[in-house]
């Protein structure tokens, strides 16, 4: 993978990241604009980071609220 391709997936991990833990606060989030000018292959790899980070986030504001 060249320089670029690897930036740009530590650019989408990080929004991914990013707009899971505002879904977890509350936030809205309209993924269907985060993602609309990606290829279909990102937005593939997009959603499935980010359902991932959702459930992360989830479970730790549930940790904290525990505490």
């Amino acid at each position: 993978m060249n320089h670029k391709n690897l930036q740009a997936v530590k650019n989408f991990d990080f929004l991914a990241r990013s707009f899971a833990r505002m879904h977890a606060l509350g936030q809205p989030v309209d993924i269907q604009a985060v993602t609309g000018n990606m290829s279909t292959e990102q937005k593939i790899w997009f959603r499935e980071r980010y359902e991932q980070y959702c459930l992360q986030a989830t479970r730790a504001i549930e940790l904290e609220l525990e505490h």
